[in-house]
């Protein structure tokens, strides 16, 4: 065994290499400011304007974004100022998200056996269903959901680029023995892309909140302050991974959290709800994926 393994498979010095990845080129600059920028209590729509309108590229996008399908507002927004206005700083900083994540989706290396854009028609999935839940169900927030649920997996990525003898040995295993990404690592190594994920959300500055769901989304903490936004992030994860078999997602969900129960009480049938939702996910995944030619 190598040292680099070695480092792998202890915690504490695995996520002492994700700290001190300091050259990330997939950190998103204006979106680290835009989220520094809602911790300070004196924000103001014209810094956060002036932040945002920076790049114009990005803010075309984000202007597409809020005027798409997914937030469904009935007049055209045609300014971040009025976007802020209208929509919220901690919606716009979601679009911000979002739009500017999707560069993350973007790998020069390819791995056999790891198909980087169904991992993100993935994410697209999880996010949409998250966000649904939340706001049919009277959850939690349904933005937050969303850029939870587009980041749940990112940690998968870290590892792709940065880990990479770890990576590959998670992929033959999952090959080889037919098991999930996440067994895989749990043989393999002491950290997973959960834990991994939670820890880049905490250092690009996100809230708390959100970055627990990303690192709880193969178990969330009943305890945890943000209980409900974790079991959205949860349970759309399952829901999306069994596709077209909604009743077993309904089940595995409910085995781990009785507590989903409340969640179905509000939805109805499980099965005719996702049938809704799935709809949806086609929109938003075009939009992401195909008009940004991943």
């Amino acid at each position: 065994m190598n040292d680099r393994r070695d480092k792998i498979l202890d915690e504490k010095s695995a996520l002492r290499t994700i700290d001190n990845i300091v050259d990330l080129p997939t950190i998103p600059c204006i979106l680290l400011q835009v989220n520094k920028m809602l911790k300070e209590d004196d924000v103001s729509v014209r810094k956060l304007r002036d932040t945002i309108e920076s790049d114009q590229v990005l803010t075309s996008r984000i202007l597409k974004l809020v005027n798409s399908a997914f937030y469904g507002f009935r007049s055209r927004i045609i300014e971040i100022p009025q976007a802020l206005m209208i929509l919220g700083f901690n919606t716009v900083r979601n679009a911000v998200a979002a739009v500017s994540l999707i560069d993350l989706f973007r790998m020069k290396e390819k791995y056999k056996g790891f198909n980087i854009k169904d991992l993100w028609k993935h994410s697209v999935a999880v996010a949409v269903t998250s966000k649904n839940m939340a706001r049919d169900a009277r959850l939690t927030t349904p933005d937050d959901c969303f850029v939870a649920g587009l980041l749940h997996d990112i940690g998968k990525l870290v590892m792709a680029e940065y880990l990479q003898d770890v990576f590959s040995d998670v992929l033959k295993s999952t090959q080889t023995e037919g098991i999930s990404f996440l067994e895989a690592e749990n043989k393999i190594s002491s950290i997973n892309h959960a834990m991994i994920g939670g820890r880049l959300a905490g250092k690009w500055q996100f809230p708390d909140s959100l970055a627990k769901a990303i690192m709880y989304h193969h178990m969330v903490q009943r305890n945890a302050a943000d209980f409900w936004l974790h079991i959205c992030i949860y349970a759309a994860n399952i829901i999306v991974n069994h596709g077209s078999n909604i009743e077993i997602a309904e089940s595995e969900v409910l085995c781990g959290y009785p507590e989903f129960s409340e969640v179905l009480n509000r939805l109805g049938t499980l099965a005719d709800w996702y049938r809704a939702v799935d709809a949806e996910i086609e929109q938003v995944t075009h939009f992401f994926i195909e008009d940004n030619n991943l």
